[in-house]
């Protein structure tokens, strides 16, 4: 066999394993309680929808639907999208300026392969989203974290950090943001902090990934203004770019996913994405047609915000009654997890194993962070455990704090 090691290009040697896919395997055993996928509720998976659509598909479209389509994505998808961004809201976009992926990992991918060089600085949370850092990592970026405040990402800090960059000569390539119901913290971007994300934008010429796999899912409060509609809103800088999917809104074995952009960024992304997969599942594509078409989508997600709402609280609730003194948690209003944060002297990384013996299972913060800090913090999901398995697995978890509090 070939050497691995000496053989292997340096975009594979770059890219680690998910941290949560591994401890995903280590939890996967019976009378585990596990808070750590970011699974939706399958309960709530329309599966009578889904069984429908493609009857009527394949009776309608079949040829269609079980053959290679465009690149960039049908237009029969495009269509449906396109009103969607305008009712729910208030975007104007064009077939142009949008792009079907297969899932918003792929889209992030993309985002890679189009701006990333080798030690090229890119802005981001910390914590942020462990898949973005995973792709972007692979592409040889150097992370410049800045700090995520309970109204969203250091805006003070996030300028502090152009500023040195730009002064340094330094060719930075994008700032990325999850500025709704953040994955992991649960927090979100103010609309104060969005209307300046976008005045750095102009004034650096910094483009400003924003993915929002979450955002459709607000059970609480009200929804500031999405950054790409407040870019277009002044006209200025076409630096936003934004992902969608359909994986928490839907169900995530479609695969499918969206970005919205200048026509000039699609088109690149097309390219590259003909190099991938050629085009995205087709069938799939007018299943999500069909499910936007049809009204669906909001008969649909009013149940899931129902469902989400309930677990948030339940997990909330039991944090209360069980957690000791010393420990704190965010109160998403929206989204599918909470982030917990430890005594400073504690690490939830050192936990862990112990959270196993108690059969009780979460994700590690540091693997969130671009600079492996975070070590007393964890991201909980409360999507898709039971109410009374959260309620449980609480407990577990409390007694497991407890009895490593007392240790130390």
């Amino acid at each position: 066999m070939i050497d691995i090691a000496k053989n292997i290009a340096t975009a594979p040697r770059r890219t680690k394993a998910s941290v949560i896919r591994e401890l995903l395997k280590l939890t996967n055993k019976p009378g585990v309680i596990s808070f750590a996928g970011g699974l939706p509720d399958p309960q709530h998976f329309p599966y009578d929808f889904v069984a429908e659509s493609v009857k009527g598909i394949m009776a309608k479209k079949g040829r269609v639907a079980l053959q290679y389509g465009p690149t960039d994505g049908l237009p029969e998808l495009k269509e449906e999208f396109i009103k969607f961004l305008k009712k729910h809201e208030g975007v104007t976009a064009k077939p142009e300026n949008l792009i079907v992926t297969t899932a918003s990992q792929q889209a992030l991918d993309l985002v890679g392969r189009l701006f990333i060089d080798a030690s090229d600085p890119v802005l981001v949370e910390m914590p942020s989203y462990m898949g973005g850092l995973q792709v972007f990592k692979s592409y040889g970026a150097d992370f410049v974290g800045v700090k995520l405040e309970d109204d969203g990402v250091s805006v003070e800090m996030l300028e502090e950090k152009l500023n040195w960059l730009k002064n340094q000569g330094e060719h930075y390539k994008f700032v990325y943001l999850v500025p709704d119901f953040q994955n992991p913290s649960g927090v979100t971007l103010s609309g104060e902090k969005r209307k300046i994300v976008i005045k750095l934008s102009e004034k650096y010429n910094v483009a400003v990934i924003e993915d929002s796999p979450y955002r459709q899912i607000r059970f609480e409060g009200k929804a500031p203004d999405m950054l790409y509609r407040l870019d277009q809103d002044t006209r200025k800088t076409d630096n936003i770019i934004s992902l969608f999917t359909f994986s928490k809104t839907f169900a995530p074995g479609l695969r499918l996913g969206v970005v919205l952009a200048h026509p000039q960024i699609i088109k690149k992304m097309e390219i590259l994405k003909q190099s991938l997969d050629l085009c995205t599942s087709s069938l799939n594509q007018l299943i999500a047609a069909d499910f936007l078409r049809s009204g669906f989508f909001e008969k649909h997600i009013e149940v899931i915000k129902k469902t989400y709402k309930l677990k948030k609280d339940a997990m909330v609730g039991a944090l209360e009654k069980y957690m000791p003194d010393g420990v704190t948690w965010t109160k998403p209003e929206g989204g599918l997890f909470l982030w917990v944060r430890l005594p400073d002297n504690m690490s939830a990384d050192d936990m862990f194993q112990e959270a196993l013996k108690e059969n009780v299972a979460y994700v590690i913060g540091s693997a969130f962070h671009c600079d492996g800090s975070g070590k007393n913090t964890m991201r909980l999901n409360f999507s898709y455990p039971t109410v009374d398995e959260i309620e449980e697995g609480i407990k577990r978890l409390a007694n497991t704090v407890k009895k490593c509090m007392v240790s130390r």
